[in-house]
């Protein structure tokens, strides 16, 4: 009987690549942003070069927009094991350690320079290591880059008096709710996705959000006045189930740390392209984009971080810890 070579090999190269593909690590990926947002081109980079590092055997899939969920729903989710990564704002963290509600509490940080320290400072490792410890949360990389947040509102607003009464958009962590009432605002909880219909039917009359997310949400066409407040510094974080994490080899959680890292640089730059274009393409659109002095904002929250920080908002010292950073 004459043996059919051809087919054989054939056969055997398919039973080698279907081993091959079942040997490759599959892992889920929740990114609560657009897919050509920098948050998610990044997660994709992350994914790629992951895939790179280990050639092939780790393969991460990416759900953007929040398909997996988003903020606090997915980390929580992530902590029981039911997704494996999770990329989001270092500030979602305050719902889980308290210390990350000092990120978010407005005007911690004199500039971005300032922040930058601080992510590469004890400070945020300790904070870190804590969510690893108490919430098994693996935090791969806490210094992805995004722009710096911004008010979008119905009606100028200059000073902390134009903000007397305004029912004022916040998302549900205690910072957020906590800043913008020291400053006179009215604090409303919207889902993010319903954050443009409530600006456009007035439930709300301004939020706050990072500065190109205004542009890409079109939130300038419901709110037309775009107030330059930088008053806060955040981050965007990639992070892993801590016991997954634990059961890797040394080999593979070195790479998904390099990875991370790589994916910070790519992170800057996609940042920094995008930080040049988003004001003429708000003006180009109708916004009114308004220059405002920070230091009245500063100066009031300033006063009421200690009082915070004494009710636990965030652990003690470390308010006076970050202003002392240069």
């Amino acid at each position: 009987m004459k043996m059919n070579t051809k087919r054989v090999t054939i056969t055997a190269a398919a039973l080698l690549m279907s081993m091959t593909v079942a040997q490759a690590a599959s892992y889920r990926l929740a990114c609560p942003s657009a897919e050509t947002s920098t948050t998610c081109l990044t997660a994709t980079y992350f994914s790629d070069k992951v895939r790179e590092l280990s050639k092939g055997d780790i393969d991460i899939q990416v759900f953007p927009a929040g398909q997996l969920g988003s903020g606090a729903k997915a980390i929580q989710q992530m902590r029981a094991g039911v997704l494996d990564f999770v990329v989001e704002s270092m500030s979602n963290y305050g719902n889980f350690v308290d210390d990350f509600n000092v990120v978010s509490w407005g005007f911690t940080f004199r500039d971005n320079a300032h922040f930058q320290t601080f992510l590469a400072s004890d400070l945020q490792k300790a904070m870190q290591d804590e969510l690893n410890e108490t919430s098994g949360v693996k935090m791969l990389a806490g210094n992805w880059s995004k722009l710096p947040r911004m008010v979008v509102s119905t009606r100028p607003i200059h000073t902390p008096e134009d903000l007397a009464g305004l029912k004022f958009r916040v998302p549900g962590i205690p910072s957020f709710i906590k800043t913008w009432s020291t400053l006179g605002a009215n604090p409303t909880q919207v889902p993010w996705g319903e954050s443009f219909q409530a600006l456009k039917t007035g439930l709300t009359d301004a939020m706050e959000t990072p500065y190109d997310s205004i542009l890409s949400q079109k939130f300038h066409l419901a709110a037309p006045y775009v107030s330059l407040t930088e008053h806060v510094y955040d981050s965007i974080t990639v992070s892993m189930n801590g016991a997954s994490f634990a059961k890797l080899d040394a080999a593979d959680q070195d790479l998904l740390l390099q990875a991370a890292a790589d994916a910070a640089d790519y992170s800057a730059e996609l940042v920094s392209e995008v930080a040049k274009t988003v004001a003429s393409k708000l003006e180009a659109d109708g916004a009114t984009i308004l220059d405002v002095d920070r230091a009245p904002f500063a100066a009031k929250l300033k006063a009421a971080a200690h009082e915070q920080e004494n009710e636990g908002l965030w652990g003690a010292g470390l308010y006076d810890g970050i202003q002392a950073l240069q």
